[in-house]
């Protein structure tokens, strides 16, 4: 009975020859070294290839040649959130190219804690997610460090997202719909992105001299949504559109329009931030800023190598779009706008 082959390894000459690009091409690119020397479209039919053929760096060998531990650590907030899974994915993705394992570590865990104890010898660096340089601080000492969704102009190298463009496409959007009366449910943290988004939103709101706002701050709780939300959309004069920081934010409002007997996307006009999987399961689907999460997180990983060689960085910005979806329509006029259901 003859033996089954077992199928040779995919090498760098594999993703070579289907990239049509030389191993020194291949070799640069995948340890994060070909800004200046290869074209960006270059570079990324070799990422394609690599990826496809599923090859992955000998981990073991560029240890060896390279020093450390190969290990990069993602820190973010919380896991509550699937915002930062869908950062890691990229970051992941991006970090199997290059030889590096990616490992969440939440920051600002539930009970106060880490989950486990992080040994600075058994990282090379780290990349902070929706949190300041300072923040990590006691991580980042002496390592790599690069900052993702944050301030572009705070001095780290960073990857952030073009949220302000975001939330002036909103504004205006919903202007153009035709509401005057809005309320932002905006997130109560004390971070850029979130500051950003209401600083933006007030600076625009000067270039509509007739649109009132009132503010909604919330956790990320969906039921402390809910509770505030009916509060600001209970009375007379209730806002006909609302903002929110974050997509699961939304569904707090959803349900609070819900209990009031206001419907979504007739009644109540609601957007998101994030385009979270949720978005499009709701009933009516949210419209939403779509944020470039997972290519974030890729190139929040190409960054770090780019750290690593020790070249200079420039911030670099990613844009972002409006899903228009169902959950926005011109406001109700006066003779159909349903009674007040204050609880």
């Amino acid at each position: 009975m003859r033996e089954r082959e077992v199928p040779r390894p995919i090498t760098a000459a594999d993703v070579a020859r289907v990239a049509q690009v030389s191993q020194s091409t291949v070799s640069l690119v995948l340890n994060g070294k070909w800004r200046g020397r290869i074209r960006e479209a270059t570079a990324r039919r070799v990422m394609a290839a690599s990826s496809n053929l599923g090859y992955q760096i000998n981990q073991a060998a560029r240890s060896l040649r390279l020093g450390g531990s190969g290990t990069v650590l993602l820190v973010v907030p919380t896991l509550e959130n699937a915002v930062f899974s869908t950062v890691h994915a990229g970051a992941a993705r991006a970090g199997a190219l290059h030889g590096l394992g990616v490992v969440v570590f939440p920051l600002g865990a539930e009970d106060g804690c880490g989950p486990f104890p992080v040994p600075k010898q058994s990282i090379d660096g780290v990349i902070a997610c929706s949190m300041p340089a300072e923040a990590v601080a006691d991580l980042s000492t002496g390592l790599p460090l690069v900052v993702l969704d944050d301030n572009p102009y705070a001095g780290a190298p960073t990857v952030s997202m073009d949220i302000g463009d975001g939330m002036a496409n909103v504004l205006a959007h919903l202007t153009s719909l035709g509401h005057r009366h809005i309320a932002h449910v905006r997130a109560d943290r004390p971070t850029w992105t979130f500051t950003h988004r209401a600083e933006v939103l007030n600076r625009c709101l000067l270039s509509h001299p007739g649109v009132t706002k009132d503010d909604v701050p919330c956790s990320l709780n969906a039921r402390h949504v809910r509770d505030r939300a009916i509060h600001a959309l209970s009375g007379p004069s209730r806002p006909t559109a609302v903002i929110c920081d974050d997509d699961n934010l939304a569904t707090g409002v959803y349900y609070a329009a819900h209990e009031l007997g206001l419907t979504v996307g007739e009644d109540l006009s609601v957007v998101g931030f994030n385009d979270l999987p949720i978005s499009t399961l709701l009933s009516p689907t949210l419209t939403t800023v779509r944020l470039p999460l997972t290519e974030m997180g890729f190139q929040g990983i190409q960054l770090f190598m780019e750290v690593c060689a020790g070249r200079t960085v420039k911030p670099l910005v990613l844009p972002t779009e409006l899903a228009v979806r169902e959950s926005t329509a011109p406001p109700p006029s006066a003779e159909r706008r349903p009674p007040d259901a204050a609880r």
